[in-house]
């Protein structure tokens, strides 16, 4: 595990030092003409004569390759001042600053698009893993249901930390401002750190492959490794066994859903509304809790009566119904007048509830 993680911090380190020799070239080159233009300066007072203004005015025109005429060298000395420091050095030090600033531009821009930087977000969103099987259809149906939730995660930014876009963040991603890629790993201390994960504000751990019981074994891990390093930010974990799921709960995730591809509200719900993806889960299942339609007719009924009756009755909790063209609407208003075919109620394991039952129900309301 030592020399694994040694071998993952060697190339953050190496390209950190890369940007560093930009850097340091960008400020030799202007601290190197800064100096110049002070002795070209110095040499035009001393052995032109000029006044302080016009020796400054006389080297940024020369330096410019302007050459305005009103000031010149007249003398030798004050000549091959000029020929030194400003057309051999300085314009020689100005190339330099300008191609290592573009150079430096280009890298940035490279490192970033294929997730090499180091963001230093705050109050993000970080998605360690990608899914195997099409990560960018995936994350982008995510990504697009969290942003229009109602729970103010519309220009929250998310980082994802993977290994599984070589090159870059996928087609379907790479064009959002508010998702940015690490490539790392999280057994990697330099990469979890880069990942701004002691700063974020959820973070959601996603099992590779969803069928894969050893993905449990990973997710167990990252959570160890991310509340070890004293993060209580709330960590959601998707878990393929079941039988898992209490020893995630104890490592310290704070929410627990089933890697459902086809669902990604799942994550959502457990990111924008804790509490929620237990709930679903538990209507996905056929055990606890389930949403069932029962066949029963009336018309005019105002929603709240229809509720109370039912809770009432310990008949479960109505959020829903079918019209008269077998339409299904969810929680309808109060006062809606309903005209019904049937309705969608949901049941717990020690409610008896039938179709005959709440026809009586109803039809002891109906006016």
């Amino acid at each position: 595990m030592t020399r694994l993680r040694a071998t993952r911090r060697r190339p953050l380190k190496f390209r950190r030092s890369v940007v560093r020799d930009l850097q340091n070239r960008i400020r030799f080159a202007v601290v190197g003409l800064l100096v110049l233009i002070g002795l070209h300066v110095v040499s035009m007072i001393a052995f032109e004569h000029l006044a302080l203004g016009e020796a400054i005015w006389l080297t940024f025109t020369t330096i410019t390759t302007t050459g305005y005429g009103d000031f010149s060298a007249k003398t030798t000395a004050g000549r091959a001042s000029t020929i030194v420091l400003i057309y051999l050095s300085g314009i020689f030090l100005l190339t330099q600053a300008g191609s290592a600033f573009f150079e430096f531009r280009i890298l940035r821009r490279d490192r970033k698009r294929r997730g090499e930087w180091r963001w230093n977000m705050r109050d993000h969103i970080v998605f360690v893993n990608a899914p195997a099987d099409e990560p960018g259809d995936y994350l982008r149906r995510l990504l697009d249901q969290l942003h229009r939730s109602h729970a103010n995660y519309a220009t929250v930014p998310s980082l994802i930390l993977t290994e599984a876009f070589a090159d870059g963040l996928p087609p379907d991603l790479e064009d959002d401002p508010l998702i940015v890629q690490l490539k790392g790993r999280f057994d990697d201390p330099a990469a979890l750190e880069a990942a701004g994960v002691d700063h974020a504000q959820v973070l959601v751990i996603l099992a590779e492959h969803e069928g894969d019981r050893l993905s449990d074994s990973r997710t167990f891990d990252i959570i160890h490794r991310l509340r070890e390093r004293g993060i209580t930010a709330r960590i959601v974990a998707e878990c393929v066994d079941d039988l898992n799921r209490e020893r995630l709960k104890k490592a310290g995730a704070s929410a627990i859903v089933r890697p459902l591809r086809g669902y990604p509200e799942m994550i959502v719900r457990a990111i924008v509304a804790p509490g929620t993806e237990w709930v679903i889960e538990r209507l996905f299942s056929s055990e606890g809790d389930e949403c069932l339609r029962f066949d029963v007719q009336f018309s005019g009924l105002a929603w709240e009566r229809v509720v109370q009756a039912v809770l009432g009755a310990n008949y479960g909790i109505p959020i829903g119904y079918a019209d008269g063209e077998g339409n299904p609407h969810s929680n309808p208003a109060p006062n809606t007048a309903i005209d019904a075919t049937a309705l969608f109620i949901l049941v717990g394991e020690r409610q008896a509830t039938t179709d005959l039952a709440l026809r009586k129900l109803i039809s002891a309301i109906t006016p």
